[in-house]
């Protein structure tokens, strides 16, 4: 298991050496707008990663990325579609009924992933970490909030750990941009459209 662990490290890093950006989303609620999406060039089976920049619970850890691969990225969609729809009911119902305080997981949505943390200056990796979904109400407005359901360690060294990540959603709108930057099709003809402008200059 820790051979495939390394093995799959490296692969990482040599990937996202070779991601390039292909879109971004917001998250208003934090002074930083526009977090990066990435993505690597597609291998001959069609199969790629995406690399989506969050914000980090950890105060010693700057950067933290979700790495997903193409393969999943329905899964993703579909938990943050199911956890979009609990949070539309729950706010709608604390409207009604004048609810001014909540701090509600949603249950029965499930995900995870890797998620690489940038420990000093290099790049560690959790290969297997757990998504929790929230809904909270602060200063009288309703949140989507995705984060790590445990502390992330790294999986080259134990020693290594981070809080995690942080996602904090504002509104249906916000989230339904953000879910309409994962396009398989439109991540192929970026890297189609920039492999034939390197081939007129061979």
């Amino acid at each position: 298991m820790k051979k495939v662990f390394t093995i799959l490290a490296i692969s990482i890093t040599t990937l996202s050496t070779a991601q390039e950006s292909i879109g971004s989303y917001a998250m208003s609620y934090f002074e930083k707008e526009n977090y990066d999406i990435a993505a690597t060039k597609p291998k001959s089976s069609g199969d790629f990663s995406y690399y989506i920049d969050v914000c980090s619970r950890d105060s010693s850890i700057k950067n933290v990325t979700l790495s997903i691969e193409s393969d999943d990225i329905v899964k993703f969609k579909e938990a943050l579609n199911k956890a979009k729809m609990k949070y539309d009911s729950w706010s709608k119902t604390a409207k009604e009924n004048n609810v001014t305080t909540l701090d509600k997981t949603i249950e029965g949505v499930r995900f995870y992933s890797c998620v690489a943390f940038l420990y000093g200056t290099k790049w560690q990796f959790d290969f297997s970490v757990s998504y929790k979904f929230r809904a909270k109400i602060i200063e009288n407005h309703m949140y989507l909030i995705i984060q790590n359901k445990s502390e992330m360690v790294s999986s080259s060294n134990q020693f290594m750990k981070s809080d995690g990540f942080l996602m904090v959603f504002k509104s249906l709108e916000e989230i339904d941009a953000f879910l309409h930057e994962f396009d398989d099709q439109k991540v192929r003809e970026y890297f189609n459209k920039k492999g034939a402008k390197e081939d007129l200059f061979e």
